[in-house]
């Protein structure tokens, strides 16, 4: 009796060993299934938040998402059908422009780095069976481990992922920041190409108008051969400016389509809107760099990529051991009378470590490129945030002596230029000057006026040159009466926390 109860706690007790491997391994795979098993990519927050950016940072509330039914055919055609207006435009850019598209699926890829960083790696299993050679149960050998340095080094990948994905939402607001200084540029271009146009018109009428009546003077005798040819070769190159003109207006069309991303034609397409007004109000360059240095996404995304950067040393320093394994492990014994006698050892189970040493490779290389990567965002962080001052003090004296140019024409040059063309046609009316003087009249006229359209031109993409230097609409920098930061950023990296 005794010897049976003996047995019986014997097998008892080969069978709770024979069941510890399996609730091991149960426990260990639930420890690194169950916090990752359910992880998913959602960007959604992301998207959000850039399209935030870009309604702060270019006053646009709507913007791109990959998650919205993209901008049809119709929609393009009905939106250019009435002619295009340069908010039409600016909406256009940021609903439909490919390359700012492109850079919103980065935003995506940035999260899915983000969850796979938090993601443990798989566990290891290992099953070996051997056969005795002379017949009888075979040995089998299994084990189950899992590398643990990712116990210590998952919060830092997730933090070089964090502020990486950081830098990507904050880059897609500063490059739909950038396209709409370009779509507003291209629009000053065309608007511009269009008035070179109707001015070209008007030349060739004038110059016609003029030639017309010098041919009526020689048929009565009161002009010569020479002034009526030397008049023909004036309507020629007018006809040949006109030309040119037209051209360039396709051409800044199709700059300003290419911008859009269009398929259309743009023979037919009228920007409908002017070239903007005389900018009134004085321009402060030190508000405008405080100002510029506190909300450029650029700079911010610079900021976002140091702080990748140290934390892409601090990973470095812990892939110093690559791998360090724990798990359990265990082998049945081969036998030809297995079961036989209770007292025979049938299996062997324990746990396991395993670590691969740093001998001859201690990462020493990879942490160094780690360093110097560091060490660059913090040089290419500074070159921006110093550029920054005087990138806006050119444009703000750009824009200032370039908008004093246009009343300078507007004012003075272009009256001058009229009144001195009507005094020559009174006068060689009235034959006191010569055919020649008049001509000199007519071309100074017209090229004053050309003049004048281009240096309005120049002005209206100083503006545009200026908010780009500014991260801001101009409107917005220049709002003394703001007291609250248009955009929400990080601290500035001086005063960032460790």
């Amino acid at each position: 009796m005794k010897r049976v109860t003996d047995d019986r706690k014997t097998a008892s007790l080969i069978g709770s060993h024979e069941r510890m491997p399996k609730v091991i391994a149960c426990v260990l795979l639930a420890w690194v299934v169950l916090p990752t098993g359910c992880a998913t990519v959602k960007p959604q927050q992301d998207y959000l938040r850039a399209r935030e950016l870009i309604e702060r940072s270019t006053g646009f509330e709507r913007a791109y998402s990959p998650e919205e039914v993209g901008l049809s055919e119709d929609e393009l055609t009905t939106t250019l059908a009435d002619g295009l207006t340069l908010d039409e435009a600016l909406r256009l850019v940021l609903l439909n422009n490919r390359q700012l598209q492109v850079a919103f699926l980065d935003i995506g890829i940035a999260r899915a780095d983000l969850v796979q960083s938090g993601l443990f790696s798989n566990p290891s299993l290992g099953v070996g069976v051997l056969f005795p050679a002379g017949g009888g149960r075979s040995n089998i050998q299994a084990n189950l481990a899992q590398n643990i340095v990712q116990l210590w080094q998952m919060p830092v990948k997730k933090r070089s992922a964090g502020h990486a994905l950081e830098q990507k939402i904050v880059n897609v607001a500063r490059l739909a920041g950038e396209l709409v200084a370009e779509t507003k540029r291209a629009y000053y271009h065309g608007a511009a190409a269009q008035d070179l146009v109707e001015i070209a018109e008007q030349n060739l009428a004038l110059v016609t108008k003029s030639s017309d009546a010098i041919s009526a003077q020689r048929e009565a005798g009161a002009a010569s051969l020479l002034d009526d040819n030397l008049q023909r070769g004036e309507v020629l190159r007018a006809e040949l400016g006109l030309r040119n003109a037209q051209l360039a207006t396709l051409n800044a069309k199709r700059s300003l389509a290419r911008l859009l991303s269009l398929d259309q034609r743009v023979e037919e397409l009228i920007l409908t809107d002017a070239l903007p007004e005389f900018l009134s109000p004085s321009l402060d360059s030190d508000s405008l760099i405080t100002r510029a240095r506190k909300h450029r996404l650029d700079l911010q995304a610079l900021s976002e990529a140091v702080l990748t950067g140290e934390a892409e040393v601090e990973l470095e320093y812990l892939r110093v051991f690559p791998e360090i394994s724990v798990g359990v492990g265990g082998e049945r014994l081969e036998s030809r009378n297995a079961g036989k006698d209770p007292q025979e050892i049938d299996s062997m189970w324990g746990p396991h470590l395993s670590v691969t040493l740093p001998i001859f490779d201690q990462n020493q290389a990879r942490i160094a490129r780690a360093q110097y990567a560091h060490v660059q965002a913090i040089k290419s962080y500074e070159d921006l945030h110093l550029s920054i001052a005087q990138d806006i003090r050119i444009a703000v004296d750009r824009a200032s002596v370039l908008w004093t140019n246009v009343a300078f024409y507007r004012d003075g040059l272009l009256p001058q230029a009229q009144k001195n063309l009507d005094f020559t046609n009174a006068a060689y009316k009235a034959g006191t000057t010569n055919v020649l003087t008049l001509l000199e009249s007519q071309r100074a006229l017209l090229n004053t006026r050309g003049a004048y359209v281009l240096a309005w031109s120049d002005a209206s993409t100083s503006l545009s040159d200026l908010e780009r230097a500014l991260g801001l609409p101009l409107e917005t920098a220049t709002d003394a009466a703001a007291g609250a930061d248009p955009i929400e950023t990080s601290q500035p990296l001086e005063t960032q926390d460790d």
